[in-house]
């Protein structure tokens, strides 16, 4: 569950940079010839660092229990 929390927030970050047009972001993934593709590199690495970023927090109390 921890996982698709941070999925979603890496999607609704990697959207708001876009729809803000933050850096230019937006209008170079606009004005690209294949925006299907630009739009992907940019969702990714956020959502990429969202999906570890969950995991990880997710699984702190596992491994709380295994340094006992």
């Amino acid at each position: 569950m921890s996982s698709v929390s941070g999925l979603l927030a890496g999607a609704v970050a990697a959207g708001v940079l876009m729809m803000l047009d933050i850096g230019s972001i937006g209008t170079l993934v606009a004005r690209s010839t294949d925006p299907l593709l630009a739009t992907a590199t940019v969702l990714a690495p956020f959502v990429l660092t969202g999906v570890a970023a969950g995991a990880a927090i997710g699984l702190l109390p596992y491994l709380r229990k295994l340094r006992r």
